[in-house]
């Protein structure tokens, strides 16, 4: 028996369809952060230890990682628990303009975090 044009094509079950995930905003973890941190305060030191004015290579790393901690998904209760805002604190009176103008960025954002938590 011949199949005719005019039907419609078979019924395919397709397992292989992509679904959206409905996953959260992953947040991060204290010991990730903690470890951004002590990575920002050992490039910190460096760079202070070195006496390059602004453009040394320790000096870029550390503002590249301030960078990176003032772009987390932080909640308050996870500043709180570290002891980062004191590190920061104390990077904020590095010699570097750069770092001390990058760890008081950092600083300010975190203290509206602290703020909004109400």
């Amino acid at each position: 028996m011949a199949v005719s044009d005019d039907l419609p094509p078979p019924c395919v079950n397709n397992h292989h369809v992509k679904r959206r995930s409905t996953k959260k905003k992953r947040t991060i973890r204290r010991k990730e952060l903690e470890e951004l941190i002590s990575a920002a305060i050992r490039a910190a030191h460096v760079a202070r230890d070195k006496e390059f004015y602004i453009v040394s290579p320790e000096a870029i790393r550390c503002v590249g990682i301030l960078r990176q901690i003032r772009s987390l998904p932080l909640n308050a209760r996870l500043i709180t628990k570290t002891d980062g805002f004191r590190t920061l604190l104390f990077i904020s009176k590095n010699g570097n303009p750069k770092i001390r103008s990058e760890s008081q960025s950092v600083i300010d954002h975190w203290k509206g975090i602290l703020q909004n938590k109400t």
